[in-house]
């Protein structure tokens, strides 16, 4: 995706949520604590500001894999969006990798401001088929590249990301083991 565009929509989506009389203040969270977690009931969806969290889930194995890294302005709409639409309760945990800040909508404020403003409508259903194209884009990897081909991909796309991330978190998302990430990394 065009970085320029990325930018302008993040942009463009925070000054419009300035305009709006919002019900809760900005959240900040330190490192290591949830925006939301396993089993509760998700009644909320975030717009990060600042910082960087993560989503984890757990497997029918028992481990616990990264599924997504919400940074802005990439990938700033924080939510358990299954558990959000359904009303069921996460089946993930969403943390602070570093401390971070976000405004937040509850369920019945962000179902209010779909139907009330049109304009807030229309971004939300453009970042709604962005994070689609991104899903898609990542089943894809899944399914078509190689563990070496995906951790060229996910630093190649992402290397500001890369820098900040432990190893052992960046090979959970790309679904590899540490040391498969760790023997490509010292060939390049």
């Amino acid at each position: 995706m065009d970085k320029n565009k990325v930018i302008s929509r993040y942009n463009l989506t925070l000054e419009l949520i300035s305009k709006l009389d919002l019900k809760h203040e900005p959240v900040s969270l330190k490192k290591g604590d949830c925006f939301i977690d396993y089993g509760e009931q998700t009644n909320k969806i975030g717009i990060l500001i600042s910082g960087l969290l993560y989503a984890t889930y757990i497997a029918e194995s028992g481990a616990e894999w990264i599924s997504r890294f919400f940074f802005p302005p990439n990938n700033f709409i924080v939510s358990n969006h299954r558990g959000f639409y359904t009303g069921k309760d996460s089946t993930e945990s969403i943390k602070a990798y570093e401390d971070s800040e976000l405004l937040y909508f509850d369920k019945g404020e962000f179902k209010t401001l779909l139907d009330s403003d049109r304009m807030f409508e229309r971004t939300v259903r453009i970042l709604a088929e962005e994070s689609y194209i991104q899903a898609m884009d990542r089943i894809h990897s899944f399914q078509s590249l190689n563990a070496e081909e995906r951790i060229r991909k996910f630093f190649n796309e992402n290397p500001e990301l890369g820098a900040k991330l432990q190893r052992q978190h960046i090979a959970s998302y790309l679904g590899i083991h540490r040391n498969i990430l760790t023997r490509f990394l010292y060939k390049i």
